[in-house]
């Protein structure tokens, strides 16, 4: 599903067979993506990640070492362990603000503080190129700050965290 589509409630084939676990919520809209449980701890998971072309690189995820792709304490309500197959949703108002954060705010912020220093560097007698770029290299610093101290107030509210949808199919060694 892209992040405009509403779910469709229909039962998959899998769930009118019996063989995964119940949707937690199919209500749930926002960017869904499938992956396999590496690690569980109370109430949340890791999920090694199977991403789509769907996805827009919204920094939920971390890459390991070894190039994969993992999205760590998401959470998870219905019980999946180790190797399960898991869908899980990325609220919508996770991706689109983080997207906006990451890559507009900054810009921005650096090309306010360039227009900034350039004009005060004119208005003080200062070289207008030197005073816009320190003024923009501290502006684009600053809006990383606030980014960052944003993304850990964000990260602790349910709201905001990736949730285990449904669990697909069980791993090895579950019936």
């Amino acid at each position: 599903l892209r992040s405009w589509q509403v779910p469709d409630p229909r039962p998959r084939e899998h769930e009118r067979a019996g063989g995964a676990a119940p949707r937690q919520d199919a209500g749930l809209i926002g960017v869904r993506e499938r992956g396999s449980v590496v690690t569980v701890r109370d109430g949340a998971v890791d999920v090694r990640m199977e991403l789509s072309a769907d996805c827009g690189g919204c920094t939920v995820c971390s890459r390991g070492a070894d190039g994969e792709t993992i999205m760590q304490d998401v959470a998870d309500h219905l019980g999946a362990t180790v190797g399960d197959t898991v869908e899980v949703v990325i609220p919508d108002g996770v991706t689109r603000p983080a997207a906006v954060a990451v890559f507009v705010v900054p810009v921005a912020s650096m090309l306010a503080g360039y227009l900034a220093g350039f004009l005060l560097g004119r208005w003080a007698g200062i070289a207008p190129d030197v005073s816009g770029l320190v003024l923009a290299l501290v502006a684009a610093n600053l809006a990383f700050v606030g980014v960052r101290l944003a993304e850990r107030r964000i990260s602790s509210d349910e709201q905001f965290k990736p949730k285990v949808n449904a669990i697909i199919a069980r791993g090895h060694g579950r019936s």
